[in-house]
């Protein structure tokens, strides 16, 4: 067992609620997990007044869906962009260089981002609110008027990625850590201001919103799949292009697709994200897509039911992270999947990218993650849709809730010699052929980890301090518990709480 000291973790916001939130509900839990990340200084402790920033949507399949639902768990819901982007808009302002741009593919080499005859373009993309196919003012848009700037009053502009041609390209050779080396075709106004020394376009802060579905490919997909929009639609600079989509062809006969493509895949996302990643994911978690990315019969193209259902439940959730990675992992553990059967996340944490290990990765809110993963199962389980579906082979987790109890056995009141206090736990398998997969075991002080356990044997062990070491109110009580957490981000928390009064204080 090692321990840590004033651990330093990569932290994953969660905000969520039992029923489906309003809109402004969904704004109140965009700004709670904002708090988590950044504190009370929010979004401006990341971008600053005259940034350029860029923020990567998902628009793809935005026409799928049954009447009334169109695009729903398929794109990014635009009330999160749009409240995102007027959050930005205030930081940023509208001069001294600042911009502000929501970008897509929209399959088209039209610069148009809008065109009314693209069905997935930006125009199209809606959370659709009347039980038609048309584009109504009813609907929340991305678009409505369809004049290439984000719809609500943060004058974003709107970019088709697919109007990008070869002269706003630049082509990266990426050596991957297994030694391959993969050509990226990128968005020449992505790079970093320090990168654009001929003076060009540069991004200051990127900003990615993904959903929260499956994939026919590749399993549990956020925030790392969602850069594939940024891939040229067709071949350029030796990047074969999305149509020419890697791994495509190592599809087997019978529709599902074999290591060698699901590599090759991962491997370019995996690649494209060594050029750029985002600086800050913000995930559409309120739904969750079964069979993604579209409806379970159509393509992103073609589809032989225009208003097929899409296979989706509510989730109701939103969480947002720094690291690309750490995000997609517990978003994966959310579906109910064990998170190493999602190749993609592993080579990205193999080639830096971000962090996938659980003991370094502290969801916020302690047990708010566990309790509605509880509240998934308990809705959609007797459904028998929870958890998702095995569509890009994951390895589900039939019952993804934990299998132990914690229990704080002992703490002094009275320091020792060395005028150390001394908590002692123990963790306790719900079953006795079950013994739990758990990653890391903290000391939680007035709600804040201070102290973690790793490695070895956590099932019991002692954490050691000084009253001084955390008494933030001169002289008062420090106050505390033990939680746990395994590889599903399960926290498991002690029952009782220990209460250390001031050295030398008697009741």
């Amino acid at each position: 067992m090692r321990t840590i000291h004033n651990p330093q973790f990569t932290h994953v916001a969660m905000a969520c609620q039992a029923e489906e939130p309003n809109d402004q509900e969904l704004c109140t839990m965009i700004d709670d997990v904002l708090f988590q990340l950044y504190g009370p200084e929010g979004l401006r402790k990341l971008v600053k007044p005259g940034d350029r920033v860029v923020i990567k949507t998902n628009i793809v399949c935005c026409w799928q869906g049954r009447r009334g639902e169109k695009g729903r768990g398929v794109i990014t819901d635009p009330r999160i962009v749009r409240y995102l982007a007027e959050k930005i808009r205030d930081i940023i302002g509208w001069n001294d260089g600042a911009s502000l741009k929501v970008v897509d593919a929209c399959f088209s080499p039209d610069p148009n981002p809008s065109d009314v005859n693209n069905k997935v373009g930006f125009h199209w993309a809606r959370l659709n609110r009347i039980p038609d196919n048309n584009v109504c003012p009813e609907d929340v848009c991305y678009d409505y008027e369809a004049n290439g700037f984000l719809d609500g009053a943060s004058g974003a502009r709107l970019v088709n990625l697919d109007a990008l041609g070869a002269d706003e390209r630049d082509l990266h050779l990426v050596k991957l850590a297994d030694g391959r080396t993969i050509p990226v075709s990128f968005p020449r106004f992505l790079r970093r201001k320090e990168e654009a020394a001929d003076g060009g376009d540069y991004t200051d802060v990127l900003i990615g919103t993904p959903v929260f579905k499956n994939h026919g490919f590749i399993g549990c997909t956020g925030s790392l799949k969602l850069h594939y929009g940024m891939r040229n639609l067709t071949a350029g600079h030796g990047d074969t292009g999305r149509r020419g989509h890697s791994g495509m062809f190592s599809v087997r006969q019978d529709g599902t697709v074999g290591p060698e493509g699901r590599q090759k895949l991962n491997d370019y996302l995996v690649a494209q994200h060594l050029v750029r990643t985002y600086d800050l994911v913000l995930m559409d978690c309120l739904t969750a897509n079964r069979q993604g990315p579209c409806s379970p019969t159509g393509a992103v193209s073609i589809t032989p039911d225009p208003d097929e259902a899409v296979d989706y439940i509510l989730t109701n959730a939103i969480m947002a992270s720094a690291d690309p990675v750490a995000i997609d992992t517990v978003e994966s553990t959310l579906a109910g999947y064990r998170y190493p059967s999602i190749d993609l996340t592993c080579r990205a944490a193999e080639n830096g990218v971000g962090v996938q290990d659980p003991a370094k990765i502290l969801v916020d809110g302690l047990e708010r993650f566990k309790i509605h993963r509880a509240r998934l199962l308990r809705t959609y389980g007797p459904e028998g849709r929870y958890p998702l579906s095995n569509m890009g082979d994951p390895e589900t987790v039939p019952d993804p809730l934990p299998s132990f109890t914690v229990t704080m056995d002992h703490f002094t009141i009275t320091p020792d010699a060395e005028g150390l206090h001394h908590v002692r736990y123990s963790l306790h398998p719900s079953h006795p052929d079950v013994m739990p997969d758990v990653r890391r075991v903290d000391l939680v002080v007035e709600g804040v980890t201070v102290q973690s356990h790793v490695d070895g044997d956590l099932m019991q062990g002692e954490f050691t301090f000084r009253h001084s070491d955390y008494d933030h109110m001169d002289g008062a009580y420090v106050v505390g518990l033990v939680s746990a957490w395994d590889s599903m981000f399960n926290c498991v928390v002690s029952a009782t709480e220990f209460f250390i009064p001031p050295d030398g204080c008697r009741d």
